[in-house]
């Protein structure tokens, strides 16, 4: 059996001690001919950040500026997809709709409330996905309105799928070096229209 005994001593900082952290990667540059794949979220290699369906949308809120991020995955209590949620979603009517209709306090309002279900979400397939460009992508995404799209991907034997990747209209235009504005709606897609025209 190991025995630990050992001594710790406390001593003086040096000012000038840096902080071991770890910084975000910085921003890889795409052009519009570029392989979609390049601006997807892959989510085999980042986690996407997640919340539950009876979450509150202050709770959504307050996870998505502390993980700088705009969308959650919104999982249930199987962790099966069941929608997803933006900040566009929680900064629109639909919050203050509920509270008239619901005769509830905003705060109480839940994320399964205001977010896309996933009947809704009409992702793309990864093999797809494989075979476009980021232009491709643009031009769905200004086809259907949005600002986000999943992307699934089938689990052997093709019966069934598992969500694979998002697209972001945001950081699609970061990767381009354009500055969409985050509450864009369909108005940030006019960004694009000269460069896929």
């Amino acid at each position: 059996m190991t025995t630990y005994a050992h001594k710790l001593e406390l001593f003086d900082l040096d000012p000038e001690v840096p902080v071991y952290t770890h910084s975000r990667a910085e921003v890889e540059m795409i052009t519009l001919d570029d392989p979609a794949i390049r601006v997807m979220t892959d989510l085999k290699r980042i986690r996407a950040i997640t919340i539950n369906p009876e979450n509150t949308i202050e709770f959504a809120q307050q996870l998505m500026k502390h993980a700088g991020v705009r969308l959650l995955v919104v999982i249930d209590h199987t962790d099966k997809l069941a929608g997803l949620i933006t900040a566009r979603d929680i900064m629109s009517e639909k919050p203050l709709s509920i509270v008239t209709r619901e005769k509830i306090r905003r705060q109480d309002v839940q994320v399964a409330q205001i977010m896309t279900p996933r009947s809704e979400l009409e992702p793309f397939n990864i093999r797809d996905v494989e075979h476009a460009s980021v232009k491709d992508v643009i031009r769905k995404l200004r086809e259907f309105g949005r600002q986000h799209a999943i992307v699934v991907e089938e689990r052997e034997g093709g019966k069934a799928y598992f969500v694979r990747g998002i697209f972001s209209i945001t950081q699609i235009g970061r990767q381009l070096g354009m500055e969409i504005p985050s509450d864009g709606h369909v108005q940030s897609f006019a960004e694009f229209e000269q460069l896929i025209a």
